[in-house]
C-alpha cells in the first residue's frame, strides 16, 4: 500500500513538544493555584471549554459546576504566586519559602509578617457530611499548624494574620481529641453515604434513573469539582495536597471500585458525587475510576460542546493527580473528540448551505449574514471549535506515554475520517500506520473519506492503492477471516469512481465500473439486488455527486436519466440535483430535475424547499406559491419550515400581499408546533418562531409598510399562540391601533388586545409609552359595554394592571369591579376563524348552565341509551324500540339528552334510513334549539352535528356532510377523529376516479389543523388508503407517529400495515409485524391479516408451504376461515408446485363439512386453474357447466371471467362469441375485467374491430385503468397511435392518480406523457 511507516519522525518531534509544552503545564497545574486558574489545559488552552465560560473570566472551571473565585492572589496585595518549574520538588513549600524571602527583603522588621497562602486542593463536602465548623476546633500535632486551622467561619483570605491563628492553638491535646471526634463523624457520614447513595444496587440505580423526568436541565446532570477550590468557609472542608511529601491515604471504603461498579451497572448519575467523595478523603483515584468518570461525562445528557469540555476537564484532573491514562481512557476521549470534529465539519457545510439558500437582499444586508441570530451564534461557535486539533494532540500524548498502545476500531475510524475531512493527509497516514502496526481491524467506513482525501489532493495513485488495501481485506473476509468491521463495498466503489472523476480520469472510472459489474456472480443469492444497490450507490454518490459538486447540473441530469437506476434511487438523485441547482440559481436544471422526482417520495419536501427559496430570491411569488403548498402539505417537513416561512412571508409582504403572508406564517408556525411531541423540542421550536416573528416584524418596520388592523391582529395572534408578545414587534403592532381600528375587530380580538396591553403594562411598558394606559382603558370600556367574555388569565392581568394604574386613574378600578359580575353573567364565547381553523375559548364552570334542563327526561334518556347499546338483538329492533320510547317522551312534553339524539342519528344511518336522519335533526331543532351563548348547549349540539356529519357520510351524501361540518366550525367545534375516519373510508363511494391516498392525507391534515386528536380508527382509515396506493413510506411514517402519540395499534392497524408491506413485497417486515400482532396483549384474532399473508406467499412468493403454514396458524388461533381463505387454498393446491388438483377440489368438501356452501369464486378458481395452469380447456368447461347449473351457485361474472381467460390463453378466442351470447342470455353483465381479457385476446388474433367492439360494450363509467391499458396496447399493436392517444385522453379526464396515468401514458413512447397531457376540450367538458 501507499502508507509508509514514518511515525518515528513524528514521535521524535512529538516527544519534544510534549516534554516542553504540555507536561510542564500539567505539572504546574498540580502545584500552583496560579497555574490551575490561568493554564486551563496546557496545549488545550484554546479549546472550546474556555470559550463557553463567561466572558471576562480566564479561570478554568468545569461546566458541571458554578464558577469559582480565582485563587491566584497572595495575601499581601494580590501579587501572583509564581508557578514551580520543577516537578520533582514540593511546589507548595518552595513557593512558600520564596514568597517569605521576597517579603522579608521588601519590608522591614517593623511590618507585620503575612502568612503565605498555600495552594488549595480538591475538596468536597456532601450534604450534612461534617459537623458545624463553628463548634469544632481542629488541629493535628503531626501537621503544620497552618494546614488545618479554625477560622470560626471566617475565610482564610480575609484573616488578619497567620500568627493570630497560631495563637489560637492553646491546647494541642484537646484539639487532637476534637480532630479524632471529627474524623469519626466523617467516617460515619461517609459510610452512610456509601450505603445510601454511593453504592446502590444496580436495580435501585436503574429504577432511580428511570424515574427521572425526561425534560430536565441537561446542564445540571453532571456536577463534580475537578478544579482546586480557592476560598473555603471552613478549614474542615480542605484536604491534603497530593504531593511527594504528603502521601495519599489508602482507599479503605473501596470508592474507586464502587465507581467502577456504578459504571458497569450503567448508573452514571451517581458517579460524579461518589468521585468527589473519593477526592474529599484525600484518596488517589485509580485509572479505572477516571475511566468511569469520563464515561459519565460522555453519557449523561448535556449539550455536545459541554460534553467535550467536561471530558477534557476530567483528562486535566487526571494528569494533575499524576494518574496515567490507560488505553481505554484514551479510546473514549479520542472517539469523543474525533466525532465532534466530524460533526463540526458537517455542521459547517450545512450552515454554509443554509446561508446560501436563504440569502436575499431584502432579508439580509449581505450574503454572509444568516437569517436568524441563533444561526449567527451557532456559526461563531463552530468557527471557534478546535476539537480536531485537540484530538491530534491527545493522540500524540497517548503515543508519547506508550508507543505500543492501541485503540478501538471506532476511534481509529473517526480520527482518520476527521483527518481526511480536514485535509490532514500526513496525520491521516500516521494514524492508519499505527492501526496497522497494532493489528486492529479497520472499519470499512473510514476508507471512502481516505480515498476522496487523496483525490482532492490529486493523488489518484494513492487513492487506488488505498482501494487495493481494502480489496485485500475484503478478499480475506470472503474467505472467512475477520478482517473488516461493518463491511460496505458499495460506498468504497462509489468513492473510487468519484476519485477517478475528480482527477479527470472518467473513462478509467467507467472501465472500473464495468469490471465491478462483470465481477458479480449471477448464481449467488440476491445477486441482482446487490448489483442494483452497488450500481445505485456508484452512480448517485460517485459520478453524479462529483458533477453536482462541480455545478455540472446538465451532466448530472443526463447521468440520472440515462443510467439504469432503481425508482427510489432515481427519485433521490433528481431531488439532490434539484436542490443543488436551485441553491445555485440554475432554474432550468432545477425545474427539469424536480419533474423527475416521485411526488410521494420523502425527498420531495427537500426539493420543494430549494425551489421555494429559488423563486422567492428571483421574486416570482406566483411560482413560489405552488412549492409552498407542496412543502406545507408534506408530512415530516414541519421542523424545517422556519427559514422558508420567514423568506416567503417577507416576500409576500414586500409584494403587497400582507394579510396573505402573515396568515401563511401563522398557519406554518401552528403546523410546526403541532409536529413536535417532546417538551424540549417544543421549546426549541417556540424560540425559533420568536426569532422568526422578530425578523418579520423588523422587516416591516424597516420598509415602513403600513399594516391594516386585520394584519396587525394576525401578527398579534401569531405571537400569542407562541410565547406571547415579542418586543419590539408587539409595540409596533399596538401603536397602529386606535378607537377606529378597534371598531372593526371581533370580540376575540378585543380580548387579546386587552390581555396584551395588560401584560405589557404590568411589565413596565407604562413608563416608556403613555399610550399603553389610554389603550388599556378604552379596551376595558369596550369589554364592559359589549359584555365580552373574558377568560381567567386575562382577568388576572387586568386586575394587576388596575393596581398599577390606581394612583393615576382611581375611578377605572371601581368601574371594573362594578362591571365584573355583569361580564361573567353576560359572557358569550366568540370564535376566531382563520384558514379553516377555529380557536374557541374555554368557558369557566360557573357558566355551565343548561336552559333546557327542566324539560330533559334523564331517566328516559338512560333507558333509550341502554336499548341502543344492546348487542344481543339486531340494530333495527333496537332502533325501533328506542324510537317508540322517544315518541312517548315527546308526547309527554319532554325530550332526551343531546347524546341520545346523536346515538339515534348514528344508528339510523347504519340502517340506511335517510329520512329518519333528517327527521331526527329537525325534531332536535324544535326540542333544544341551538343557543351558542350557553356552553352546555353548544357542546351538546357539537355531538348532534358531529353525528350528522358521520350519518351523511355513511349514507353517501357527502355534500350534506360538508354542510353540517361547516355548522360545527361556526360554533367553535370540529368533527371527532372517528368522523374524520369516516371521511376517509367513504372516499370510494364519493367518486370512483378519486386519488384516494392524497385525499386521505388532505383529510388527515385538516383534522390536525382543526385541533382534532387522532384515534386508532382515524389512523387505520388513513393507513388503509395509503396501503392500497402502495405508499409504504407514508404507512411507516403514520404507523410510527401513532406509536409516538401512545395510541395503541389494533388488530385492524396491524392488518392494514401487513397489507401495505405485502403490496410492496417487503416479506421480512411483514412477518415481523405479523408476529408482533400475535404477541399483542389485547389481540383480537381476525382473518384478514392471515388471508393477506396467504395471498402474498401465493401470488408474489409462490411458496405453498408458507401458505399452508399461515392457514394452520389461523386455525390454531380459533379463527374461522372465510370464503376468501378457501379460495386461496384452492389456488395454492391448483396453481403452485406441486400441483394437487385433488386437494384443490377437496377444499369444496371441507367447506361443506364446516356447514357452509361453496361459492362462485371457489368454482371460478378451479376453472382458472384447470384452464390456465393445466391448459385443460375441456375440464375447465365441465367445471364451469357444473357450477352454473348448480342452484346454490348460479351464473355469475367471476365464472365467465375465469372461462374467458382459459379460452384466451388456450387460443380459443374465436369460440368466445358463443360464450358471450350465453352470458347475455343468462343476464350477466359485461365487467371491465372480462372486457380486458377479450380485448387482449382479439388483439392477439389481429382483429382490432372485435377488440374495439368489446371496448365499446363497457361504458365509460365502468371502464377501469386496466381497460384503458388493454385498449391502448391493442391500438398500438396496429400502429393506431391517434386512437391510442384518444383512449389515454379519456383516461386522464377521469382524474386517476398520477402514477397510474403515467404508467399507461408511457406506452405511447418517451414523449407519451407530454403528448397525453394536452387533453382535448371535448373530453374535459
Amino acid at each position: 500500500m501507499v502508507f509508509k511507516p514514518f511515525t518515528h519522525l513524528a514521535r521524535q518531534s512529538l516527544g519534544k513538544t510534549f516534554t516542553h509544552g504540555y507536561a510542564q503545564s500539567v505539572v504546574a497545574a498540580t502545584q500552583s493555584s496560579y497555574a490551575s486558574s490561568t493554564t486551563p489545559f496546557g496545549p488545550f488552552s484554546s479549546h472550546a471549554a474556555s470559550k463557553f465560560s463567561k466572558h471576562g473570566s480566564s479561570q478554568l472551571y468545569s461546566s458541571f459546576q458554578q464558577p469559582q473565585i480565582p485563587s491566584n492572589k497572595t495575601a499581601n496585595g494580590g501579587q501572583l504566586a509564581p508557578a514551580s518549574q520543577d516537578s520533582r520538588e514540593d511546589g507548595g513549600l518552595a513557593a512558600y519559602y520564596e514568597a517569605w524571602q521576597k517579603q522579608q527583603g521588601k519590608v522591614g522588621g517593623g511590618q507585620e509578617w503575612k502568612q503565605f497562602q498555600f495552594p488549595l486542593r480538591i475538596g468536597w463536602k456532601g450534604p450534612n457530611a461534617l459537623p458545624d465548623g463553628k463548634n469544632v476546633k481542629r488541629s493535628d500535632a503531626r501537621l503544620r499548624p497552618d494546614t488545618f486551622l479554625d477560622h470560626s467561619g471566617v475565610d482564610r483570605a480575609y484573616s488578619s494574620s497567620a500568627v493570630d491563628d497560631i495563637k489560637k492553638v492553646e491546647d494541642v491535646a484537646a484539639e487532637a481529641a476534637a480532630v479524632e471526634e471529627v474524623d469519626k463523624a466523617i467516617a460515619e457520614e461517609i459510610k452512610s453515604l456509601q450505603i445510601a447513595s454511593a453504592l446502590p444496587s444496580a436495580t435501585a440505580l436503574n429504577h432511580q434513573e428511570s424515574q427521572e423526568p425526561a425534560d430536565t436541565d441537561i446542564t445540571s446532570t453532571f456536577r463534580v469539582n475537578l478544579t482546586e477550590p480557592t476560598n473555603t468557609t471552613s478549614t474542615t472542608q480542605r484536604s491534603l495536597p497530593l504531593t511527594d511529601n504528603n502521601v495519599p491515604t489508602q482507599d479503605p471504603l473501596g470508592l474507586s471500585d464502587a465507581i467502577v461498579q456504578l459504571r458497569e451497572a450503567g448508573s452514571y448519575t451517581a458517579i460524579p458525587a461518589t468521585f468527589e467523595l473519593l477526592l474529599s478523603r484525600n484518596v488517589q483515584p485509580s485509572a479505572q475510576a477516571y475511566n468511569a468518570l469520563l464515561a459519565a461525562a460522555i453519557n449523561l445528557p448535556a449539550p455536545k460542546h459541554q460534553v467535550v469540555s467536561q471530558a477534557l476537564n476530567v483528562y486535566t484532573s487526571m494528569l494533575r493527580h499524576k494518574v496515567t491514562p490507560d488505553a481505554a481512557f484514551y479510546t473514549m476521549l479520542l472517539e469523543l473528540l474525533s466525532q465532534q470534529a466530524v460533526d463540526v465539519h458537517r455542521a459547517k457545510l450545512a450552515m454554509t448551505l443554509k446561508r446560501q439558500r436563504y440569502c436575499n437582499p431584502g432579508l439580509a444586508k449581505s450574503k454572509d449574514i444568516f437569517l436568524l441570530q441563533s444561526d449567527e451564534s451557532e456559526w461563531a461557535i463552530l468557527l471557534q471549535d478546535d476539537a480536531f486539533s485537540t484530538a491530534i494532540k491527545v493522540f500524540n500524548a497517548a503515543l508519547t506515554t506508550s508507543e505500543d498502545r492501541s485503540f478501538s476500531s471506532e476511534a481509529y475510524c473517526l480520527l482518520i475520517t476527521a483527518c481526511a475531512l480536514h485535509g490532514r493527509i500526513e496525520d491521516m497516514l500516521r494514524v492508519h500506520v499505527h492501526l496497522e502496526e497494532n493489528k486492529v481491524r479497520p472499519t470499512a467506513s473510514m476508507f471512502p473519506p481516505m480515498i476522496e482525501a487523496f483525490a482532492r489532493r490529486g493523488d489518484l495513485r494513492s487513492a487506488v492503492e488505498c482501494y487495493e488495501g481494502y480489496k485485500d481485506l475484503a478478499t480475506q473476509n470472503d474467505m472467512g477471516c475477520d478482517t473488516l468491521v461493518d463491511r460496505n463495498d458499495k460506498d468504497i466503489y462509489a468513492a473510487v469512481i468519484k476519485s477517478y472523476a475528480m482527477c479527470g480520469r472518467s473513462e478509467a472510472g467507467n472501465r472500473f465500473l464495468s469490471r465491478i459489474i462483470e465481477s458479480f456472480d449471477s448464481n449467488v443469492e440476491d445477486a441482482d439486488a446487490r448489483l442494483e444497490a452497488v450500481h445505485d450507490a456508484v452512480v448517485t454518490r460517485g459520478l453524479m455527486q462529483h458533477q453536482i459538486d462541480r455545478a455540472q447540473y446538465a451532466e448530472a441530469l443526463d447521468t440520472a436519466g440515462t443510467r439504469c437506476l432503481s425508482p427510489s434511487a432515481r427519485s433521490k438523485a433528481f431531488a439532490n440535483i434539484c436542490s443543488a441547482a436551485a441553491d445555485h440559481n440554475d432554474r432550468k436544471s432545477a425545474i427539469e430535475a424536480y419533474q423527475g422526482i416521485n411526488e410521494t417520495a420523502p425527498e420531495m419536501s427537500m426539493a420543494a424547499l430549494s425551489m421555494l427559496a429559488l423563486y422567492v430570491r428571483c421574486g416570482q411569488l406566483d411560482d413560489a406559491r405552488t412549492f409552498w403548498s407542496v412543502l406545507y402539505g408534506f408530512p415530516g417537513s414541519e421542523t424545517s419550515l422556519v427559514e422558508p416561512t420567514i423568506m416567503y412571508t417577507i416576500a409576500l409582504i414586500g409584494a403587497g400581499n400582507i394579510d396573505e403572508g402573515l396568515q401563511h406564517a401563522r398557519e406554518a408556525f401552528n403546523h410546526m408546533r403541532a409536529a413536535v411531541n417532546t417538551t424540549a423540542a417544543r421549546n426549541q421550536i417556540r424560540e425559533k418562531i420568536d426569532e422568526a416573528i422578530e425578523r418579520i416584524g423588523n422587516s416591516i418596520t424597516t420598509t415602513g409598510i403600513a399594516l391594516s388592523p386585520q394584519a396587525r391582529m394576525i401578527l398579534l395572534w401569531t405571537m400569542s399562540e407562541n410565547n406571547g408578545p415579542v418586543s419590539p414587534v408587539s409595540e409596533h403592532v399596538l401603536a397602529g391601533l386606535g378607537p377606529v381600528e378597534f371598531s372593526t375587530l371581533s370580540c376575540q380580538d378585543i380580548v387579546l388586545l386587552l390581555r396584551t396591553e395588560a401584560a405589557m403594562t404590568c411589565s413596565g411598558m407604562l413608563f416608556q409609552d403613555v399610550a399603553h394606559a389610554a389603550r388599556f382603558e378604552y379596551l376595558m370600556d369596550m369589554v364592559i359595554r359589549q359584555g365580552v367574555y373574558v377568560d381567567e388569565k386575562t382577568m388576572k392581568l387586568v386586575e394587576q394592571t388596575l393596581k398599577a394604574l390606581e394612583s393615576k386613574s382611581p375611578d377605572i378600578a371601581t368601574k371594573w369591579q362594578n362591571a365584573r359580575h355583569m361580564i361573567i353573567q353576560r359572557s358569550h364565547v366568540p370564535t376566531h376563524a382563520t384558514a379553516g381553523r377555529i380557536v374557541a375559548t374555554t368557558v369557566p364552570k360557573a357558566d355551565a348552565y343548561d336552559p333546557y334542563a327542566a324539560s330533559t327526561d334523564h331517566r328516559g334518556s338512560n333507558v333509550i341509551t341502554a336499548i341502543l347499546d344492546n348487542t344481543r338483538s339486531r340494530h333495527r329492533v333496537n332502533l325501533d324500540e328506542a324510537l317508540s320510547r322517544w315518541h312517548d317522551m315527546r308526547r309527554a312534553g319532554q325530550h332526551p339528552r343531546y347524546a341520545v339524539y346523536s346515538s339515534l342519528i348514528t344508528l339510523a344511518a347504519k340502517e340506511g334510513r335517510v329520512n329518519l336522519i333528517f327527521d331526527l335533526i329537525g325534531k332536535a331543532k324544535q326540542d333544544v334549539p341551538l343557543l351558542p351563548q350557553y356552553p352546555l348547549v353548544r357542546d351538546g349540539w357539537s355531538l348532534i352535528l358531529d353525528s350528522m356529519v358521520g350519518a351523511c357520510l355513511t349514507v353517501g351524501n357527502r355534500a350534506a356532510a360538508l354542510e353540517y361540518h361547516e355548522k360545527l366550525l361556526q360554533i367553535g367545534s370540529a368533527p371527532t377523529a372517528n368522523t374524520y375516519g369516516l371521511y376517509i373510508t367513504t372516499l370510494k363511494d364519493s367518486a370512483r376516479t378519486l386519488d384516494e391516498a392524497n385525499e386521505a392525507l388532505n383529510i388527515f391534515c385538516r383534522a390536525e389543523q382543526e385541533g382534532v386528536e387522532p384515534t386508532s380508527f382515524l389512523y387505520n382509515a388513513l393507513i388503509g388508503k395509503l396501503a392500497k396506493a402502495r405508499r409504504i413510506d407514508h404507512c411507516y411514517f403514520y404507523f410510527s407517529q401513532m406509536r409516538k402519540r401512545n395510541i395503541q395499534p389494533t388488530s385492524i392497524t396491524y392488518g392494514t400495515m401487513i397489507n401495505a408491506m405485502t403490496r410492496v413485497s417487503d416479506e421480512w417486515q411483514a412477518e415481523q409485524v405479523f408476529n408482533e400482532m400475535e404477541r399483542m396483549p389485547n389481540y383480537k384474532p381476525r382473518p384478514a391479516p392471515y388471508n393477506c399473508m396467504m395471498q402474498f406467499f401465493l401470488g408474489t412468493k409462490h411458496d405453498s408451504g408458507k401458505v399452508i403454514e399461515y392457514y394452520s396458524r389461523m386455525l390454531s388461533q380459533g379463527i374461522r376461515p372465510t370464503s376468501h381463505t378457501y379460495k386461496l387454498l384452492i389456488d395454492t393446491h391448483a396453481t403452485l408446485e406441486p400441483i394437487n388438483m385433488a386437494a384443490a377440489e377437496g377444499v369444496l368438501h371441507e367447506i361443506r363439512a364446516s356447514g357452509e356452501r361453496p361459492e362462485a369464486t371457489h368454482y371460478a378458481a378451479l376453472v382458472h386453474a384447470k384452464g390456465c395452469t393445466l391448459h385443460d380447456i375441456e375440464s375447465a368447461r365441465a367445471t364451469f357447466d357444473a357450477a352454473i347449473t348448480n342452484p346454490e351457485v348460479g351464473p355469475l361474472a367471476c365464472l365467465y371471467q375465469a372461462l374467458f381467460e382459459s379460452m384466451v390463453i388456450n387460443h380459443c378466442v374465436k369460440e368466445t362469441d358463443g360464450l358471450l351470447e350465453h352470458m347475455a342470455s343468462r343476464g350477466v353483465e359485461m365487467t371491465a375485467y372480462i372486457a380486458n381479457t377479450l380485448i387482449h385476446g382479439w388483439a392477439t388474433e389481429r382483429n382490432l374491430a372485435k377488440a374495439q367492439a368489446i371496448y365499446e360494450i363497457v361504458g365509460m363509467e365502468k371502464r377501469e385503468p386496466s381497460t384503458y391499458d388493454a385498449m391502448t396496447r391493442g391500438f398500438l399493436a396496429f400502429n393506431e397511435r391517434q386512437q391510442a392517444l384518444n383512449v389515454v385522453h379519456e383516461m386522464l379526464s377521469k382524474g386517476y392518480p398520477l402514477p397510474v396515468t403515467n404508467r399507461i401514458a408511457s406506452l405511447l413512447g418517451p414523449n407519451g406523457s407530454q403528448a397525453a397531457s394536452t387533453t382535448p376540450a371535448s373530453l374535459v367538458a
